[in-house]
């Protein structure tokens, strides 16, 4: 079930405040973590945000070529946006603290994905 993978996800990374799953074709969030607290407008925003990261259809607003991973950091967040390898329009979204040690997120989430995406979970 995807929202006990993305809780599986969210408990062993600490650094995870909350993820979600969407979908970018439709740009919208389809699954989140059980204790996400975000509300429906600032996770709408954050399907907007990847959609503008990693490019939708083909198609890029931020450089040349669409990409698999994004990372947009300010003072008090990094979002990490994750595209499936086989899936395009599948996408987790996830915000983590500063200190997030983004490799061994990066790694932990994009397993995650694959095996939502490719309906292993």
């Amino acid at each position: 079930m995807v929202v006990d993978e993305l809780d599986a996800l969210k408990n062993t990374q600490d650094a995870c405040k909350t993820i979600a799953f969407a979908d970018l074709s439709t740009r919208m969030i389809l699954v989140t973590d059980t204790a996400s607290n975000l509300p429906r407008e600032a996770l709408d925003a954050l399907c907007g945000q990847a959609a503008l990261a990693l490019g939708t259809k083909g198609k890029v607003a931020l450089g040349e070529q669409p990409c698999q991973t994004a990372l947009v950091a300010n003072k008090s967040s990094v979002r990490v946006f994750l595209r499936a390898p086989d899936e395009p329009n599948d996408v987790l979204c996830c915000v983590c603290t500063p200190n997030v040690d983004v490799d061994s997120f990066v790694t932990s989430a994009s397993e995650c994905l694959n095996r939502i995406s490719n309906g292993n979970s």
